[in-house]
């Protein structure tokens, strides 16, 4: 059959067949939509969830935690059927703030880290949000520097070793896990924190010892003072006993 012989009625399901590729694209592109917004929400209910935690304000925090719960499992809900979307990234960074704000909550709470199958993330979304926390505890470390609170600070320091120490242990590829940079960014965070917590307790000792140094000067000029005050009321008494005489 040569070309000029091609039937006038072929293509004939062109226009269907561009109907139910233009409706299935329309579908993804809301669904990607409405996934992009709600990964926005649930880093905006993480952030201001983790600035409640630094002011203490564990109650106000933990109502964040529980949105950004609800937020990350209808994401989820949203992408499962789509998995170009959900490996798109912002899925998975949504994932990496909510753990990050949940590990960081129960460690202040001195409890346990929630576990990635209880809070349903994925593994690498776990791994990666477990590194986040260490720059959050650094925070934690710094404010109670400022506050004096060396001992407390060295405890924050303490479990971000512990942190770092665990994630050390993974050395996959980074098409599998991309945690090289995070690994990296830990171990700066760790060491710089270290150097100033070992400057804040020099300076916390020298306060002290300021401190102390001056409370004894302080006794020494209390008792010099009692020492002339002594002396002249002795010397009185002697005048008023001449003028008796």
């Amino acid at each position: 059959m040569s070309r000029k012989d091609i039937p006038s009625n072929a293509m004939k399901n062109l226009d269907g067949i561009i109907e139910k590729i233009d409706h299935h694209i329309g579908e993804k592109e809301k669904i990607r939509e409405d996934a992009l917004k709600t990964s926005r929400d649930i880093i905006i209910c993480c952030r201001r969830g983790i600035q409640q935690l630094h002011r203490d304000q564990m109650d106000e925090a933990e109502n964040y935690i529980k949105q950004a719960s609800a937020k990350l499992a209808q994401l989820y809900d949203f992408t499962r059927d789509h998995p170009d979307i959900f490996h798109a990234g912002f899925v998975e960074n949504a994932a990496q703030e909510f753990v990050e704000i949940h590990c960081l909550y129960n460690i202040m709470k001195g409890q346990d880290l929630p576990d990635p199958d209880t809070i349903q993330t994925t593994y690498s979304a776990y791994l990666l949000g477990l590194c986040d926390v260490v720059g959050e505890l650094r925070r934690g470390a710094l404010d109670f520097m400022l506050g004096g609170n060396t001992a407390k600070a060295n405890e924050y320091l303490q479990h971000m070793d512990r942190i770092y120490d665990a994630i050390m242990s993974f050395d996959y590829p980074s098409a599998l896990v991309p945690i090289k940079k995070k690994q990296d960014m830990v171990r700066g965070l760790i060491e710089k924190t270290r150097g100033e917590l070992v400057v804040s307790n020099c300076e916390q000792r020298i306060y002290e010892r300021t401190h102390e140094f001056h409370g004894i000067l302080d006794q020494a000029n209390e008792e010099k003072t009692n020492r002339k005050k002594k002396a002249v009321a002795g010397e009185e008494d002697d005048i008023d006993i001449d003028k008796v005489w």
